[in-house]
């Protein structure tokens, strides 16, 4: 997950496709090579789902007509997911490179006066790997045939066991300051939608961090998508030194969920922050 305010380059670490330079590949990009190197086509499947959450609305990114998705929830395990999204097998790198560009083709995107190519969507990739593996008989037993030749029988034959796996890959769009960015119109209420949804998924680590009974997951919909995999969704925070309070308020939210975490595996406490109305920032310092 990239977060951090606008122009600082996490759709560039997360999607550059590297086709011009291949030292420039992305996360998304080196993140595939890895998968389909460790995978066989005649054991495993892999497949992936491209979205943007824009204006509160789920929108598919590999078919753009799919624009208003709704969040299904096991009402057992608590689990989201977006059943109704394009979900495209990937048999080889080039396949992948192809929907990457088409999903980055249809993402909202406009210029400011902080970036001219200002995301205005929160872009996510989701990589599904299947591994299945062959059963094995239970038991196998001999009898007499008619001919007097023996033949074997199997009793049961156990059924594949199907291993899972999923990465996600989360492009937040940048915070974003009013006053320097200069949006107007309906820009001016992307902005507001984007920081709104920031804001939400903050109050949700801040929470974490307190060892609240209630964490608001449902305060938005990136916090709905993002709830279950925050226990295991590292954070990387692109910085602007030209922009500190902006930085300070990333670099603390962010070491909240780390300090969480932590204290999930160390059994301590947590690490609150407050709200100031503009930015993070640590209680009693």
């Amino acid at each position: 997950m990239a977060y951090g305010q606008t122009g600082t380059g996490k759709t560039f670490t997360l999607g550059k496709l590297g086709e011009e330079d291949i030292a420039a590949r992305g996360i998304m990009v080196r993140a595939m090579e890895d998968i389909l190197a460790d995978t066989s086509p005649t054991s495993d499947s892999v497949s992936v789902s491209y979205f943007q959450l824009y204006m509160e609305t789920i929108q598919d990114l590999l078919f753009p007509g799919n624009d208003n998705i709704a969040i299904a929830e096991d009402p057992k395990s608590g689990d989201v997911s977006i059943p109704a999204a394009t979900v495209v097998e990937v048999r080889d790198q080039k396949s992948f490179l192809e929907l990457l560009r088409l999903g980055d083709a249809h993402r909202f995107a406009a210029n400011t006066k902080l970036n001219t190519e200002s995301s205005r969507s929160h872009a996510i990739l989701m990589v599904h790997v299947r591994r299945s593996i062959n059963g094995r008989n239970d038991s196998e037993s001999s009898f007499p045939s008619d001919n007097g030749q023996s033949s074997s029988l199997v009793k049961s034959l156990r059924p594949p066991i199907v291993r899972k796996s999923k990465l996600v890959v989360v492009d937040l769009a940048g915070s974003e300051r009013i006053d320097k960015s200069g949006s107007e119109g309906h820009m001016l209420e992307e902005a507001k939608s984007i920081n709104l949804s920031l804001t939400a998924l903050g109050k949700c680590i801040n929470s974490l961090a307190e060892g609240s009974a209630h964490v608001p997951f449902r305060d938005s919909k990136l916090t709905r998508l993002l709830g279950t995999h925050l226990e295991s969704l590292p954070a990387w925070v692109a910085q602007d030194n030209s922009m500190k309070k902006e930085a300070f308020s990333s670099y603390w939210l962010l070491s909240s969920l780390y300090l969480w975490l932590s204290s999930l595996c160390l059994g301590g406490g947590g690490y609150k922050l407050s709200w100031t109305g503009s930015w993070w920032s640590p209680v009693g310092g």
